[in-house]
């Protein structure tokens, strides 16, 4: 019985990439963790009273700018050049959206248009169009 059989991974440039996959998704498994987390986190404090004692909001800007740092520079040592190519493009799509959405925004709330800008759904919306130019990227021939 062949090693094709039974499954296992004999070459070399084959393991390399399972290994950097599972890597991949581990950081991955892990943002995600650790994002959902905070999330609820800040969602049951603020139900409670609304805002965030200083000590606390501060260890999370902490928490926030180590992790986004170390885990981009991690991040890019790991993925190869498709992978990158496809986090630049949806980044720049996002970065777009987000620039016209929120000048247009905050001219129309000068002029009396519309409400103030609500930074919740900005950062929300330009999450869902990052992670649309991504996937959409990433599933395109």
């Amino acid at each position: 019985m062949t090693s094709r059989e039974t499954g296992a991974i004999d070459r070399p440039g084959e393991r390399a990439e399972e290994t950097r996959r599972n890597r991949f998704w581990g950081i991955m498994a892990g943002f995600l963790l650790l994002g959902g987390v905070a999330g609820a986190t800040l969602v049951v404090m603020e139900r409670h009273s609304g805002t965030l004692p200083g000590a606390l909001a501060i260890g999370l800007v902490v928490l926030l700018t180590l992790s986004v740092l170390g885990g981009a520079w991690w991040f890019l040592r790991v993925i190869d050049e498709v992978e990158r190519e496809a986090n630049y493009i949806a980044s720049t799509i996002a970065l777009n959206f987000y620039l016209i959405l929120y000048a247009d925004w905050y001219f129309l709330w000068k002029g009396g248009l519309v409400s103030q800008p609500d930074h919740e759904a900005l950062f929300l919306s330009t999450m869902i169009v990052m992670a649309v130019a991504y996937f959409w990227k990433k599933i395109r021939p």
